[in-house]
């Protein structure tokens, strides 16, 4: 069986198929991403309502205070999950999740499949990039998980230790 070369005519979709296939990688992880930021402020939504029903409906009264220690707990917890939800939701400089138009009118390429070529490395090296910062924020996330079922569970400790 003869092998192709890369620009012989039987070989025109090979590179096609790669830019395609790294379009639909790039459209993924800005989905994956924008998902992740989501959850992530939900996170916050839930971890200050644990802290205010604990601190002002389920321990706290008018008459009896919530103890300082305690408050100063379920702070820590929020202020802590906010700061990695920060991480999570910051912007990322050259974050890539298409083709870059004025890199392809920039291209002196002629050949339409060298364009597509050196336009799909291109976007698998934004692939790679932009899995490994995606990787880093759902760490951060999945630490911001866990210090929300440790507030739930200190929540619960203060509200049996109180009444």
């Amino acid at each position: 069986m003869a092998q192709l070369k890369e620009d012989s005519p039987e070989c025109p979709d090979r590179y096609q198929l790669a830019y395609d296939a790294a379009v639909r990688a790039l459209s993924q992880q800005d989905t994956t991403l924008s998902n992740l930021r989501n959850r992530a402020t939900g996170l916050v939504t839930i971890a200050t309502l644990i802290g205010s029903f604990t601190g002002f409906f389920g321990v706290g009264t008018k008459e009896k205070l919530l103890p300082l220690g305690y408050a100063l707990g379920l702070i820590a917890f929020i202020v802590m999950i906010v700061a990695l939800t920060i991480y999570v939701l910051l912007p990322k400089k050259n974050w890539s999740f298409g083709p870059d138009p004025k890199d392809i009118l920039a291209s002196t390429e002629r050949i339409y499949s060298r364009l597509l070529w050196s336009q799909a490395i291109g976007m698998q090296n934004a692939v790679q990039t932009n899995g490994e910062e995606i990787r880093k924020r759902a760490n951060v996330y999945g630490v911001a998980v866990v210090l929300l079922g440790l507030e739930a569970a200190y929540a619960i400790s203060v509200s049996l230790t109180e009444r």
